[in-house]
């Protein structure tokens, strides 16, 4: 089942065999929950201890925090599902409560009568000399966009999976209502990234936040090939980590007027004149008033004593940027914290993200986070 269902395309769960012939199970970068039919259930749990998942993927996707009064169920390999369910159901019901967004859409099909631009190469095609229809292009206001079915279809996921009634019922009865204008077709989050949203219905965005989360940062997939159904949710914790140290960064920034980051800029000034193109990729570029870069950072979920790989990527994005660098890494009690210098000229510091623990407010994180990370990029853009 892992070989052929979960990593079908792409490792998320590493398994091999003994010379008896039981599996040995390896973790990635992915943590959740794989569930097989007529199987047990299998639990990664992030590198970090004790770390609130369901707080970490809110500040990294930018969802605002909200009140949902609703109990979850805490069953054995439910609790992430059921808790990731509610936030969205509760953005789900903000969005239908201010009223689903109407947009212009292309639309090309054959109708009864002329309407729009006649397409005559494929009304030559399919209608031949006796048409009974017209082939027509036209542009028609309607609830069935992009955003509309995408929300339509993590909705339909997500309620396969949960259990609690209430919330379950809650889902359905969202679905039913999407149902009624919106067509229910599979949409990846890569369509979503051409999205647009106005002063006029930015309420859609952290809805839109979520069900991107839902459609790319988790695989989910459900199989059958035993007596009950089964699924696989897991989320690759690199992507969320770059993420939150992302948003880290930008509300530092965000401090002075004209600052900004930017992330994953491809670079090709490091190593030049020769027949292959050499490029360098950073996860984090802070750049000042005037445009200039003034700090290059890379972001690490890892725990442990770094690696030497992780220095001579960073001190080459250093060379190539000519700035001060940080390499950030999960909170680890300030075991990794400490400060370099490069060629005594480049400052180069190791810094922990705040990790959110699961006793720990939503909000009092984010005051941790902004105050930590403060000391630490001011610390380094100013020296």
């Amino acid at each position: 089942m892992l070989e052929t269902e979960v990593n079908r395309d792409g490792e998320r769960l590493g398994v091999s065999f003994d010379r008896d012939g039981n599996a040995v199970l390896q973790a990635t970068q992915h943590v959740g929950i794989v569930s097989f039919p007529d199987g047990p259930t299998i639990q990664v749990r992030p590198k970090a201890g004790r770390t609130n998942l369901l707080h970490l993927l809110r500040y990294a996707h930018g969802v605002d925090a909200v009140t949902i009064e609703r109990e979850t169920s805490i069953s054995a390999g439910q609790t992430f599902i059921e808790a990731l369910a509610a936030l969205y159901e509760a953005e789900l019901q903000n969005v239908i409560r201010q009223g689903l967004l109407r947009d212009y859409r292309r639309v090309e099909g054959a109708e009864k009568h002329l309407r729009g631009q006649l397409n005559v190469r494929r009304q030559i095609q399919k209608q031949g000399v006796a048409p009974t229809r017209f082939e027509c292009s036209y542009d028609e206001f309607t609830y069935d966009t992009v955003p509309n079915q995408a929300i339509l279809y993590a909705t339909t996921m997500l309620t396969r999976f949960v259990r609690d009634q209430t919330l379950k019922q809650s889902l359905l009865k969202h679905r039913h209502l999407l149902r009624q204008r919106v067509t229910l077709v599979p949409i990846r989050a890569s369509e979503l990234e051409r999205v647009e949203l106005t002063r006029l219905n930015e309420y859609y965005t952290d809805l839109l936040r979520l069900t991107k989360l839902v459609l790319r940062s988790i695989y989910v997939r459900e199989f059958m090939t035993g007596k009950q159904r089964s699924f696989a949710l897991l989320i690759d914790m690199n992507k969320i980590f770059e993420q939150a140290v992302e948003r880290a960064m930008s509300e530092v920034v965000a401090e002075r007027d004209g600052w900004n980051v930017a992330s994953q800029v491809t670079t090709r000034n490091l190593v030049t004149d020769g027949k292959h193109s050499v490029s360098i990729r950073p996860d984090i570029l802070i750049r000042d008033s005037e445009g200039e870069i003034a700090l290059v950072g890379d972001a690490k979920w890892k725990l442990g004593r770094p690696s030497n790989a992780d220095f001579y990527q960073m001190v080459s994005y250093q060379f190539a940027h000519d700035v001060p660098g940080v390499l950030i890494y999960p909170e680890q009690g300030g075991e990794v914290e400490t400060e370099y210098s490069v060629v005594d000229q480049y400052p180069l510091s190791l810094v922990e993200l705040p990790i959110p623990t699961v006793t720990e407010e939503f909000s009092g994180y984010i005051d941790r986070v902004s105050k930590r990370m403060c000391e630490q990029i001011w610390t380094l853009v100013n020296e």
